[in-house]
């Protein structure tokens, strides 16, 4: 959507987010309403990375690509990969 982690958990946390659902590992999900993008049936996935700075953005690539190696052996679809560099606040 091109909003900031912040941002999005403002939304979620407002009520603002349509099929929002917290996990309770604390993790949030939005559930996409058209069915070629339902993740539980369609063996689909989003991939999520993070650093907190630019020092780290080695990392960042060290994430994604680990995470995408533990999909494909899964045997998911990688339907998305997000990556940001942000600050903790």
């Amino acid at each position: 959507m091109g909003i900031s982690y912040r941002r999005a958990w403002q939304m979620f946390k407002g009520g603002k987010l349509p099929n929002a659902k917290q996990l309770p590992t604390g993790t949030i999900v939005v559930i996409e309403d058209d069915e070629e993008s339902k993740p539980f049936e369609s063996g689909a996935v989003a991939i999520y990375v993070r650093v907190l700075s630019h020092e780290s953005a080695d990392n960042l690539e060290k994430q994604a690509e680990r995470l995408r190696e533990y999909s494909l052996a899964k045997g998911y679809q990688i339907k998305h990969l997000v990556k940001e560099v942000g600050t903790g606040s």
